[in-house]
């Protein structure tokens, strides 16, 4: 708990106890009232007078039994330890097991949560806050802080050793060849790498386009001087045509034989990177020069440390580029789901089933929070924090008492006189 948490803690219990003082003195003052009805009209206790006598004389039997009674739960009435007093400090540990059962038995199991999540709608709640400029602002704030935070803590020393004995433990006895070729043979199976090639010619094409000329340059100053200008310009426009008219052919056809080559090649890398031992040797060669390469290791400490350090000064800056990206990023979002009512059910799903399996699996664990804070107190902390929270409605057990003690007394009296009569 910070400071301030423990200072608004303080001053929450200090108001608690002054409104509970103030609230113990009404039944106080409700049993001195009827103590003085009581002595009044001693000397002459008939008539009119009589029916006040007996309802005083009872209200204030009905005032102390429920004062003892209220006492009892938090201390021993005027400090005598009277058997089965003082019931929260003597038995704090078993109340607090109880709370934690009762917490988990009612509100912590699989169908409670579900129903009670299923009103909440949290995709909408999410979507009305998001709205709010200000709420985008705490939730850029909030991302840029946290990635901060861990780029941080991954750049502490201590901690960067650690992740990098189990980083080489794991790559130690993870066999590198073998789990390219698995990866390739995922892509080629599905036919991503067709897709990825696609790509490629495309922007192969675009880029030999733009840097026609450059490289035209670069070929007349490598050939032989006794080649004549004209010929060598016919042998490079008839170069580059050739390759392009190659490379749109093969990005427009899909059956276009290079591409077969292709597809054989691949099949063929993806079978040997799995089975060959020079592939299996060249990717330990490799995994072991990537361990022992300290410069590496060094120049992606200080990209990490720069990155670090470039977040902090747009955490700190309320007008930095990131953070107002994130901010509409976070606006398009809200607009995204407040029009698209299938997404948000889709998102309330997702939540809901992914609250109620976490909190149901551990349903035992959250609700001994309880029991172990609870068990934590001392007997008069636990006793204080009990009373501050329910001692002012029990004061009202204490006014009933003596309103329904007098009643009591009014209607003994009333029975007695009719039985005389």
């Amino acid at each position: 708990m910070t400071r301030q948490e423990d200072t608004s803690r303080l001053q929450s219990e200090a108001v608690q106890a002054q409104r509970l003082r103030w609230m113990k003195a009404v039944p106080l003052l409700l049993l001195l009232l009827m103590a003085l009805v009581f002595i009044l009209t001693l000397p002459q206790p008939d008539g009119w007078r009589g029916y006040l006598h007996a309802f005083s004389e009872a209200a204030m039997v009905g005032a102390l039994a429920d004062w003892f009674a209220v006492t009892a739960l938090f201390r021993h009435p005027l400090g005598i330890p009277i058997p089965h007093t003082a019931i929260i400090a003597r038995r704090k540990d078993e109340i607090g097991n109880n709370m934690a059962r009762f917490v988990s038995d009612n509100f912590l199991k699989r169908d409670a949560l579900h129903s009670k999540l299923v009103k909440a709608n949290l995709a909408g709640r999410l979507t009305r806050w998001l709205a709010n400029q200000e709420a985008r602002r705490k939730m850029a704030d909030l991302s840029l802080r946290t990635v901060s935070w861990l780029i941080n803590a991954v750049g502490e020393e201590r901690l960067r050793r650690f992740i990098s004995r189990l980083g080489e433990r794991h790559l130690d006895i993870m066999p590198l060849a073998p789990l390219a070729g698995k990866a390739l043979h995922l892509l080629t199976e599905q036919g991503r790498h067709q897709d990825l090639l696609t790509q490629i010619l495309r922007v192969l094409i675009v880029v030999l386009n733009d840097n026609r000329e450059h490289i035209r340059g670069r070929i007349q100053q490598e050939s032989p001087w006794w080649l004549p200008g004209f010929v060598d310009d016919k042998i490079v426009v008839q170069m580059f045509e050739r390759i392009e008219t190659l490379m749109f052919e093969m990005a427009l056809d899909p059956e276009h034989e290079m591409r077969q080559r292709f597809n054989r090649h691949m099949d063929e890398l993806a079978r040997e990177l799995q089975t060959s031992r020079e592939y299996l040797h060249l990717g330990e060669k490799i995994k072991r020069d990537l361990l022992a390469n300290e410069a590496l290791h060094d120049y992606l400490i200080t990209v990490w440390q720069d990155l670090g350090e470039e977040l902090r000064q747009q955490v700190d800056d309320p007008d930095s580029p990131f953070r107002q990206s994130l901010e509409r990023l976070y606006e398009g979002l809200a607009e995204e789901l407040a029009d698209d009512q299938e997404m948000q059910n889709l998102v309330n799903r997702w939540l809901e089933d992914a609250i109620v399996t976490v909190v149901a699996q551990n349903r035992e664990e959250i609700a001994s929070l309880i029991s172990d804070t609870v068990k934590t107190w001392d007997a008069d902390t636990t006793t204080r924090r009990v009373e501050l929270a329910i001692g002012r409605d029990l004061q009202f057990i204490r006014i009933n008492g003596t309103l329904v003690g007098g009643l009591v007394g009014l209607l003994l009296h009333f029975l007695v006189g009719m039985g005389g009569g």
